[in-house]
């Protein structure tokens, strides 16, 4: 099925019913990136799982308040330069819904030019601001800032591997092959759950010691080296050889430019993102000082990692929309574009009132799957996981519609709402209705459900517009 081949007819916005041949391509696109990006869900949350099963449960917590500003903290630096996808997957789409299978792997070599710099740059300076910021992030306990430095050294490590494999992983999901990053990413996360078993816990028939959370974040790093060689290996089959990647003539400045271009607006929403996040954790870490000990940092991270495990398939979903909506723009066909968003929206949410339910019903047994040996942290996060269900629908709008607009080129808008909502409402927000008026970890988490919805109206009243219709790429 080709993501083109449907007619242009206008969207309609107000109707219950899914637009059959339109899910149909998406999940067909998209069920690839999905399963990729559950994988990828899981290299990251099996530090969590994995340190919040270390016997010392003191450790163990105090792990998991660690990783709570290690991860963001992590993401904010390598989402930042990994941004680089965002221009590559747009510019890619376009030039093969026009036929131009030369120039869409033109686009690809200036791109792995821009990553290989970026990731380069990106590794060595996060490792070097690393103490500082994590130093003044962590307010629950000494534990948790010598731990968060640590955890998020190990991954700095691997920040070079990561940019570029999302430079390929942008130009696979372009032309549609969105299943090439799932077989990387399987392979990474089979291999991060040995290692971190190895490095975590230790093996000392192999003369491996316990490593604790510095052998998670070394594993994952490793990993992250392993899916990049992957991504080359595949790029050089016989599948991708009429795109003809490697060669110095494709060099364009202009092309480079334009990477860039749409590059800084994406990744300054990443930091944007991140910075809110980690500034939230700072409160939450703010109520842990008061209270003495790791609990809400512990069960805000574990509440994230469940939130997660949610919107990596709406994440998915939205980077099969951005293909569906940038092709559709490069064949001429906006309302087909506009009709890709409105219909991933519409199936997205019908699935998260299913899970925003399971929220609202097992809020404890959520939370006891990642901290099996401290009850405080289920019971610490119960109310809060379902304040987070009120928000799951709007962050469907919010995640795909997002992902649209970076299709169609409507970065900027993105990175905008992105800084007007975090440091507006969900920074200020958490802070009043957490540690100032003293409604605990539930004041905290309203605000961001309330950022949450925010989001999703934000995207979705520039969606339904038209000015991204007409972005030139």
């Amino acid at each position: 099925m080709q993501l083109t081949d449907l007619g242009d007819a206008p969207p309609r916005l107000f109707k219950l019913g899914l637009e059959l041949p339109l899910v149909r391509r998406v999940l067909a696109l998209g069920s690839w990136v999905m399963l990729a990006m559950i994988t990828q869900f899981f290299v990251n949350a099996a530090d969590n799982f994995m340190v919040g099963r270390l016997d010392d449960h003191t450790l163990a917590t105090a792990s998991q308040a660690a990783l709570g500003l290690g991860m963001p903290f992590f993401w904010a630096v390598g989402g930042f330069f990994c941004a680089v996808a965002f221009g590559t997957q747009a510019m890619t789409a376009r030039r093969f819904a026009e036929g131009e299978h030369a120039r869409a792997g033109q686009v690809l070599w200036n791109s792995l030019l821009v990553a290989t710099l970026a990731g380069l740059f990106g590794g060595v300076f996060g490792w070097l601001i690393t103490p500082g910021a994590i130093d003044f992030l962590a307010k629950a306990s000494p534990e948790q800032a010598e731990l968060g430095t640590t955890y998020a050294r190990m991954r700095m490590l691997g920040v070079p591997a990561m940019v570029l494999t999302f430079s390929y992983k942008a130009f696979f999901d372009g032309i549609g092959r969105t299943r090439v990053h799932l077989y990387a990413a399987l392979v990474m996360n089979l291999l991060n759950i040995g290692l971190n078993y190895l490095l975590i816990y230790g093996a000392p028939a192999l003369g491996i010691p316990a490593m604790e959370l510095k052998g998670a974040g070394l594993a994952s790093a490793i990993s992250t080296y392993v899916g990049l060689f992957i991504m080359i290996g595949i790029s050089l089959g016989p599948a991708s050889r009429r795109y003809n990647f490697y060669r110095w003539a494709h060099t364009r400045w202009a092309i480079v430019r334009d990477i860039v271009r749409l590059m800084l607006p994406s990744g300054s929403a990443t930091v944007i993102l991140m910075a809110g996040f980690m500034l939230f954790m700072r409160f939450v870490g703010e109520l842990d000082a008061e209270a003495g000990g790791n609990t809400y940092s512990a069960a805000t991270k574990a509440l994230m990692d469940t939130a997660s495990l949610c919107f990596m398939p709406v994440i998915a979903l939205g980077t099969a929309t951005a293909t569906a909506v940038s092709q559709s723009l490069g064949a001429g066909k906006p309302n087909l574009a506009a009709r890709y968003g409105w219909e991933s929206v519409r199936l997205g949410v019908y699935a998260m009132f299913v899970i925003a339910t399971i929220f609202l019903l097992f809020p404890q047994e959520i939370l006891r799957v990642w901290a099996p040996n401290d009850p405080a942290v289920a019971e610490a996060g119960a109310a809060a996981v379902r304040i987070v269900a009120a928000g799951l629908p709007a962050m469907v709008a919010g995640l795909v519609l997002s992902q649209a607009l970076y299709g169609a080129g409507a970065n900027t808008y993105v990175m905008v709402v992105e800084g007007v909502l975090h440091f507006g409402v969900l920074v200020p927000l958490a802070w009043l209705l957490g540690p100032r008026l003293g409604y605990g970890l539930e004041g905290v988490w309203l605000a961001a459900c309330l950022y949450t919805n925010l989001m999703g109206l934000a995207m979705a009243l520039k969606f339904a517009g038209r000015s991204w219709r007409s972005i030139r790429l």
